[in-house]
């Protein structure tokens, strides 16, 4: 006989094989791709962190320039009110003071009208405005913006000025910025993303940036060097990205981008020390390799997979269909492994349990059949046994005339009591069949026991036993009025409470007192004229809670010499066309 390789053998011998070249082969590699691929992320979020601070200098300048309108507008509008232009000034200052120094009006003589605190106190002639002054009034129509410079109310700025047209006499609008506002924009920045960021002048000089963080510069007089590399030189260069050394040869590489509104250029300079510490992280050729294992172990995972994922997939669902009560599924797994053994063997212990179930239910079946003829035989004698002795009763009484209607009801009551107890009948036949009964009963004691009948609209088609209400309204007569020694009505309800319909018998005879109440549906062993008398609700009781459950059966209410209430409590679901037994 051939001998098997088993399953885990197989497997093993191809996860160490698989295993062994991808590592040899990965190891070679991974540690140049890795260092290839940080180092273009690195250029590549570089650019991205400089377009998003370019966008931000964009956004400003919209801002400033729509102070410059917005002051031009209100001084025109209001020419001759220098006491509304100084408080126009003022409140514009203070709504946007987060991101500038001062808000002024430059004139002729290079006094001011401003907006900041100290500007409206000393508003004398200034010898740094006149190169702002004299760039408005060449560039009337445009808005020219200053190197930085140091200003003696707003500091190291930045100005914004534009001519103001319209004027009667000549004036100039300016906006200083606050370059220290920009300056903490990029120090954070520069901590958040490690990097070195700064905003250059085209001339050179830095406008913010590099204080925190200087790294590989030398910065002098607000300009800057790398190496032997002058500032003037690295934005003379039409290339964007640079590579550069340091006075102790270590390598740099800077980046640079020219912004959209101002004439100024962003740039980023790197030490490579990022880069370095990721590949650190890494710990070259060994963290590569673990790596490797991990995308490895994926792929192995995926064959490991592949291989038994069908045999495993139909057992699965196999399984899922044993669960869900389908006990008939059949799915072969034609595999001479241990998932083929695994198959045969569960088909197998299926089958069984299908055969032990099907015995079960057999033997159920019979046993219920068998209880529910039982219980029909104890009805019908005793019916026929109170019937007789109705006609028995009317003979010797004498009431010759009356012997037609007590044979004609008692023919009907034979007819319909004999028929197939496993059939259900409808409470309308039920009702018909408990008149045929009370009439017997009126001739047979010689007197009137209305049947009143108070039934729910709908219930009247509600399917019930076979002889369910004469054993009850026999029980009312017998107990309720002594045996026919006295006389009263009969009423029988019907009606739905919750998920339960609710069918009972009320007399207002003697009652049953409370102490036989509990014992009333107990069928013991006993006095035989006792366990007689009270056959007929014991054999209802039981068929009941046989067929519905325990929570279901007969409920009597009884309060002495007043009324007595026995009810049948059934299953609301019955109404939906429930025939079965």
């Amino acid at each position: 006989m051939r001998r098997r390789i088993s399953l885990p053998l197989k497997l093993f011998f191809i996860v160490f094989a698989f295993v062994l070249g991808c590592i040899i082969l990965i190891s070679q590699l991974s540690y140049r791709y890795v260092q290839k691929e940080i180092r273009t992320n690195d250029i590549y979020y570089t650019n991205q962190i400089l377009d998003k601070v370019d966008q931000y200098f964009t956004v400003n300048f919209a801002s400033f320039q729509t102070i410059l309108f917005s002051v031009e507008t209100s001084v025109n509008a209001n020419i001759d009110k220098t006491e509304v232009i100084k408080e126009q000034l003022r409140e514009l200052y203070e709504l946007n003071s987060n991101y500038v120094s001062n808000i002024y009006l430059i004139n002729r003589d290079l006094s001011i009208v401003g907006g900041s605190t100290p500007t409206r106190i000393f508003d004398e002639p200034l010898a740094e405005r006149q190169p702002l002054f004299v760039a408005a009034d060449k560039n009337r129509r445009t808005t020219f913006v200053s190197d930085p410079y140091k200003s003696k109310y707003s500091g190291w700025t930045v100005t914004m000025v534009r001519y103001l047209n319209g004027a009667p006499y000549p004036m100039a609008i300016a906006v200083d910025l606050d370059l220290n506002a920009i300056e903490e924009t990029l120090f954070k920045i520069n901590k958040q993303e490690q990097m070195n960021l700064a905003l250059i002048t085209a001339s050179g000089k830095i406008i913010a940036g590099f204080s925190e963080n200087r790294g590989p510069l030398t910065v002098q007089d607000h300009t800057f060097s790398i190496g032997e590399t002058p500032a003037e030189q690295i934005l003379d260069t039409t290339e964007t990205s640079l590579q550069l050394h340091t006075k102790d040869g270590l390598p740099v590489s800077l980046l640079k981008k020219p912004t959209e509104k101002f004439n100024w250029t962003i740039i980023s300079v790197n030490d490579e020390s990022r880069l370095k510490a990721a590949l650190t992280r890494l710990e070259t050729y060994y963290i590569a390799l673990l790596a490797a294992g991990l995308i490895l172990s994926l792929f192995i995972s995926f064959l490991i997979a592949k291989y038994i994922r069908n045999p495993l997939y139909a057992l699965k669902t196999k399984m899922k269909r044993v669960e869900q009560g389908i006990l008939t599924t059949t799915i072969t797994i034609n595999r001479d492994d241990e998932f083929g053994d695994l198959s045969r063997a569960f088909d197998r212990m299926l089958q069984q349990i299908v055969e032990l179930i099907q015995r079960a239910e057999l033997h159920n079946e019979l046993e219920r059949k068998l209880e529910i003829q039982v219980l029909q035989s104890q009805i019908n004698p005793h019916f026929l046994y109170n019937t007789l002795g109705s006609i028995s009763n009317v003979i010797r009484l004498g009431q010759i005339e009356k012997v037609d209607v007590v044979i004609g009801s008692l023919i009907s009551l034979l007819e319909y009591g004999i028929d197939d107890a496993s059939e259900k009948v409808s409470l309308r036949q039920e009702l018909r069949n408990v008149a045929d009964y009370i009439e017997i009963q009126n001739i047979r004691y010689n007197r009137n026991f209305q049947l009143i009948e108070n039934i729910e609209a709908g219930l009247m088609d509600f399917p019930v036993f076979r002889m369910l209400l004469q054993p009850l309204v026999e029980n009312s007569i017998f107990h309720g009025y002594n045996g026919g020694g006295i006389e009263g009505p009969i009423t029988i309800h019907a009606y739905k409470d919750g998920g339960i319909v609710i069918i009972e018998v009320v007399d207002q005879g003697e009652g049953i007192p409370a102490d036989k109440i509990n014992r009333i549906l107990i069928s013991e062993p006993g006095d035989m004229e006792v366990k007689r008398k009270r056959i007929g609700l014991t054999n209802i009781h039981g068929r009941i809670r046989l067929h519905y459950g325990e929570q279901f059966g007969l409920q009597i209410i009884s309060i002495p010499k007043e009324t007595t209430r026995i009810r049948a409590l059934f299953p609301s679901a019955m109404l939906k066309g429930d025939a079965s037994w």
